[in-house]
């Protein structure tokens, strides 16, 4: 059913919107839109993501979520790394694995991202073609020009999450293989599904062991969540029902549009979005406007 639609919204909670900021645009580069007092929003490739206030002490901003990793495709790890580090960012020692180079690093609360340079072989692989559609040359060293990839999900119930995203969702898998890291030792532990301008992911987790060796968790991330655009949400909405999606809320509808939400097995929270025609009228609306008119 989601293949008629684009994962095009990722939405991180902050707690410092002016920190968040100069870390975003001085530091990574990105482009702002919509500024005001609660919230921002930067075009990163075929994706918007939204930063959001708030003061929800439940929320344990600032500590390292590890529960998902936010991958920027570069060209160059080494030149994008020193480009970013120079203004200010800090970076885990660069990683190399079968599927590339990549070098992590953190936000001010603790959202976890990877900057991703494809080896050789990743680039044989069914998930090249979506690479190379992505690259521009155009872009400079840093990740403000760059595309958000890859959006890692780890989980541990393998089989509710294909249940959920390929019974459910209806998402069709681009390339399903094995972990190179050793989290798991599922042959088909990391399904990759074309979201539109970005690879939702999901990647199993082994024992408790390979959590702790990794450091990473299977809970779902209450600090971020994902939207499908749409521009029918009780035609979505309704088809998603039929599938057998229980759990949805009542659409909320504001200024700049109706939402409706729900979560997969491992907590993720997603929601279905039409935005308004306010919203589609501002800076961002034309930023949509690119992302849904892109040949992917």
């Amino acid at each position: 059913m989601l293949t008629k639609s684009r994962l095009m919204y990722l939405t991180l909670a902050v707690r410092d919107l002016v920190v968040s900021r100069r870390f975003y645009e001085d530091v990574l580069g990105l482009h702002a839109l919509d500024p005001d007092a609660e919230s921002v929003s930067y075009p990163i490739g075929h994706v918007i993501l939204s930063l959001h206030r708030t003061a929800d002490p439940a929320l344990r901003l600032g500590d390292s979520d590890r529960s998902l990793t936010l991958t920027v495709l570069v060209d160059d790890v080494p030149a994008a790394r020193a480009a970013i580090e120079e203004r200010g960012a800090r970076l885990k020692p660069t990683q190399q694995s079968p599927a590339g180079t990549m070098a992590e690093f953190y936000d001010p609360d603790g959202h976890w991202f990877s900057l991703y340079q494809a080896s050789d072989a990743a680039l044989s692989w069914p998930s090249a073609r979506k690479i190379r559609m992505l690259r521009h040359d155009a872009a400079g060293p840093g990740p403000g020009d760059r595309e958000l990839l890859y959006i890692f999900l780890y989980v541990r119930d393998l089989d509710a999450t294909k249940d959920f995203y390929q019974g459910t969702l209806g998402l069709e898998p681009m390339e399903v293989n094995t972990c190179h890291r050793g989290m798991t030792n599922v042959p088909d532990g990391v399904v990759k599904y074309d979201a539109g301008g970005v690879l939702l992911t999901t990647h199993h987790v082994g024992e408790e062991q390979h959590a702790a060796l990794h450091k990473v968790t299977t809970d779902g991330s209450r600090g971020l969540a994902f939207g499908f655009h749409t521009t029918d949400l009780a035609a979505a909405t309704a088809e998603l029902s039929a599938r057998g999606l229980t759990g949805t809320c009542e659409p909320v509808v504001s200024r700049l549009g109706a939402t409706v939400a729900f979560a997969d097995p491992g907590g993720y929270r997603y929601y279905l979005c039409q935005p308004s025609a306010e919203t589609m009228a501002l800076p961002s609306g034309a930023a949509i406007r690119r992302i849904l008119d892109a040949d992917l």
